[in-house]
């Protein structure tokens, strides 16, 4: 087998594996929002964001999948955590909302921006909200 194809196929097995910390985690959601901030960095007006909305809601989508996996790890691993925290750069977290009030200065940026979101966020909250009641259910 020659070295690319073992190295295609390495590569493969690597982006398939799954997340096994809240700090793997928390590298892939840097990832996603540098991505994300990357993909704002490109709109400087009312057209370009339009043209990009679907693009945005997809990685907001992404970004909200990675979060609720990454909630149900923990809440999974709950006692392994205990106490534990993960010391995070938020420098991305930090680009992307800087990205995201630029593009509110656009006119119709914000609507834009929050429609984009909307599905991803609704879905979040509803995911929360099962888990508060599961945890009081608990109690």
């Amino acid at each position: 087998m020659s070295a690319f194809r073992i190295l295609v196929v390495f590569l493969c097995f690597l982006v398939s594996c799954s997340p096994n910390s809240l700090e793997d985690y928390q590298c892939e959601g840097e990832l996603y929002c540098r991505n994300l901030v990357k993909e704002l960095c490109q709109i400087d007006n009312y057209e370009q964001l339009l043209r990009a909305e679907p693009i945005l809601k997809k990685h907001f989508e992404n970004l909200v999948d990675l979060m609720i996996k990454a909630r149900e790890y923990q809440e999974r691993h709950l006692e392994e955590h205990m106490g534990e925290s993960v010391v995070s750069d938020l420098q991305s977290s930090y680009q992307l909302e800087e990205e995201l009030r630029r593009i509110y200065t656009i006119e119709g940026g914000r609507e834009i921006i929050e429609k984009t979101q909307h599905e991803a966020l609704v879905r979040l909250d509803a995911f929360e909200r099962n888990c508060t009641r599961k945890r009081q259910a608990l109690h």
